[in-house]
């Protein structure tokens, strides 16, 4: 796994080294540290399989970095260094999978490599979907949400809308207990990747779409998400 790892510190740069090379992914990760904003920018981010930016790093934030990165990258696997986990919520709108509060420790670093090795692998993990026009296999990471109309289920990806003729159950065995899909209610299995916030009664996916959660399952669903964060 290729890590770029942004922050203007030099030797906490040196310490985060030295903690990924003893970490049980040590020998899995090649760590690229970068000490400015500028000089991170000039390099092939398509290269990199995650990024690790402090919140606050010379004229830029990891915050804007992290803009950018959504901009020129698809899905960006992004982990925030910070201080205050009041800058939490604003970097998990940001797409961030994981954030790790300074100084870091072993055992919330070692959560977040392993975040980042899940889904280096996920992201070429298939289903095979059958339906009147044949088969189609997509990609697990392309699905936003699954909708049920009773046993009929339309899965929206970011290809478009695939329609199938599935019980709930079936289709979650289809899933395979992956932990980015979460049942919102009988209507609803939401990808948790593609949740940016949970605004009033629905989680507000990045298609700027809203599904709709249950009351009575509103801090259930936000615990999951939360657990999946690793909060």
């Amino acid at each position: 796994m290729k890590i770029a790892a942004v922050d203007d510190d030099v030797h906490f740069l040196d310490t985060l080294s030295h903690l990924v090379a003893q970490s049980p992914y040590g020998k899995e990760v090649n760590l690229v540290t970068f000490t400015s904003s500028k000089t991170f920018l000039l390099a092939d981010l398509a290269t990199f399989d995650a990024f690790i930016l402090d919140i606050y790093i010379d004229a830029e934030t990891g915050l804007s970095l992290a803009k950018i990165l959504k901009k020129e990258l698809k899905e960006p696997w992004i982990i925030f260094l910070t201080s205050a986990e009041d800058q939490a919520v604003e970097a998990f709108e940001l797409g961030a999978v994981h954030y790790l509060l300074k100084p870091v420790e072993p055992k919330g670093l070692n959560e977040a490599l392993r975040r980042i090795e899940e889904g280096v692998k996920a992201k070429d993990k298939r289903i095979v979907l059958e339906n009147k026009t044949g088969f189609q296999r997509i990609l697990l990471r392309n699905i936003l949400y699954i909708e049920s109309f009773g046993n009929v289920k339309d899965f929206k990806t970011t290809e478009g809308v695939i329609s199938i003729r599935k019980s709930t159950e079936e289709v979650l065995s289809l899933l395979a207990g992956d932990p980015r899909f979460f049942a919102l209610s009988r209507s609803y299995i939401v990808n948790f990747d593609f949740v940016r916030s949970l605004k009033g009664e629905g989680l507000l996916l990045s298609s700027g779409e809203t599904l709709p959660v249950p009351r009575e399952k509103k801090k259930a669903v936000m615990a999951a998400f939360l657990t999946y964060l690793g909060s």
